[in-house]
């Protein structure tokens, strides 16, 4: 788990299984002939010269929610959350974490080819309920402002029936994963949603990006929604 009082570049812009969601734009399929061959080609392959840090971040989620108390059904609106399959974004609903077993068994060689240790691909501090690494505390700490601002979804409309299972995914993901995961994928939900923002609910975000060490490419990236 990342030190909020520790940036560093992997975290610039979004990281870890959020950033992997939103990169199934339309036209991977133009490059990659599965979603596996387009995660491996995302995350540069199994260039030794990488560093693993970006591929250790996105193991560290996959596992989290691998090994969660989400519903399948709660795993696949989170992923959906990151995009939608009109974007070209693959299904996983039915087969939710045979999906995540088959990413992690990509992905931990990529980071194991790049010097990570066997430990720091196969486990990771808990969060929830009661973490005690000082990162871990203070996701814990922000868990309440997290929830408060998953209310920023409710907006009614044609979409409430999408947007009610995702506020509920989100809350979940937040109480009895990691508030830190769930914001992320928060950002990507509003953005999603195109969920108008005002310039007081951008100010709250910003907060908590920060208080989550977050560099200054992660929030701004719904800035446009602002108005």
């Amino acid at each position: 788990m990342h030190d909020p009082a520790a940036q560093h570049e992997d975290m610039t812009f979004d990281f870890g299984v959020t950033e992997l969601g939103t990169s199934f734009h339309g036209d991977w399929i133009l490059y990659a002939d599965t979603a596996l061959d387009h995660a491996l080609a995302y995350l540069g392959g199994r260039n030794p010269g990488l560093e693993p840090g970006r591929v250790l971040l996105l193991i560290e989620d996959v596992m989290r929610l691998r090994d969660s108390d989400l519903t399948g059904e709660e795993l696949s609106v989170l992923w959906r959350a990151t995009g939608t399959p009109m974007d070209g974004q693959p299904e996983i609903g039915g087969k939710e974490r045979a999906s995540v077993d088959r990413l992690l068994s990509l992905i931990v060689p990529i980071a194991r080819a790049r010097g990570a240790s066997e430990d720091a691909c196969t486990t990771y501090p808990v969060c929830v309920p009661d973490g005690a690494s000082p990162a871990t505390v203070e996701h814990r700490r922000r868990t309440a402002e997290v929830v408060a601002l998953v209310g920023l979804l409710d907006q009614g409309g044609d979409q409430d029936t999408r947007s009610a299972a995702t506020r509920h995914a989100l809350m979940r993901c937040a109480e009895v994963v990691c508030a830190e995961l769930a914001f992320r994928f928060l950002l990507c939900a509003v953005n999603s949603f195109g969920t108008p923002l005002t310039p007081a609910s951008y100010e709250r975000l910003e907060h908590v990006a920060a208080a989550f060490g977050y560099g200054p490419h992660v929030v701004d990236a719904v800035k446009y929604l602002v108005s």
